[in-house]
């Protein structure tokens, strides 16, 4: 029995991807200037994160397919994975986004009896906008990164595509529901809170990116794992057999009735 294959060293593979992951870090801590400069509220941190949600959505569904990882007879499958990702995961984002306005504005919860102040007022700035549009930004260039210039669609299936950002969708954006709640709600819409808020966010998405890096790499090391064994098995001094053929991912053959 082959041995198992082994991925690349973590610290390589973290290595490869510390731009990406560096830029996802400062993108998410953004939302700091916003709140620390401008008093945004928690509405609007809110939505800076849906905002980066639907950006991070789009990429995903761009990978899952272009993603080549699969055998040819499983592309069936495979669209109607894509299909029921992209309905999911927008149809969460849709509604996080609608739950997240009703709570935040005040047209569910009213602390001290009232609408806050200002709650609408970062949505007429630029400043808001530039940290949205600098977020859809850096998702675009870790797609660009890992997928494009990393070749990651070469050895990726897409049901291995699609498992990441529904992990995060629900991670973060549950998370962001509660949390600002917290904030909304017994702190009072607190300046300081929201702060913490906002690098607790940034810490979590820190976290599974590199979660993401790490298991992409070892389905690279098994993917290449697969073709040298393959190659290695071809007849001495004849051409080198072929990459090995995906096998279905169907349970257990049936026995046929004689």
């Amino acid at each position: 029995m082959p041995d198992a294959p082994s991925a690349p060293p973590a610290g390589t593979t973290l290595t490869r991807a510390l731009p990406g992951i560096l830029l996802i870090a400062a993108a998410s801590l953004a939302p700091l200037w916003g709140v620390v400069a401008e008093e945004w509220s928690v509405l609007a941190v809110a939505f800076v994160y849906v905002a980066d949600g639907v950006a991070d959505g789009l990429t995903f569904w761009l990978r899952a397919r272009r993603a080549q990882g699969a055998a040819s007879d499983e592309a069936a499958k495979d669209r109607v994975l894509v299909s029921e990702f992209v309905r999911t995961y927008f149809v969460v984002v849709a509604a996080m986004a609608l739950v997240l306005y009703m709570v935040f504005s005040g047209r569910l919860l009213r602390p001290a009896g009232g609408v806050p102040d200002g709650v609408f007022r970062p949505f007429a700035t630029w400043q808001f906008w530039a940290v949205v549009a600098g977020l859809v930004a850096v998702r675009w260039f870790v797609y660009w990164w890992d997928w494009v210039r990393g070749g990651e669609a070469d050895f990726m299936p897409p049901a291995g595509v699609v498992a990441a950002p529904l992990r995060r969708l629900f991670v973060l954006q549950f998370g962001v529901l509660v949390g600002g709640l917290i904030v909304y709600w017994p702190l009072d819409s607190s300046s300081a809170a929201l702060v913490v808020l906002v690098v607790l966010v940034a810490a979590a998405e820190v976290a599974l990116a590199v979660l993401e890096r790490l298991r992409t790499a070892r389905i690279r090391a098994a993917a290449e794992a697969g073709v040298k064994a393959e190659t290695r098995g071809g007849p001495p001094g004849g051409p080198a057999a072929g990459p090995a053929k995906t096998r279905p991912r169907g349970g257990r053959r049936r026995a046929r009735r004689r």
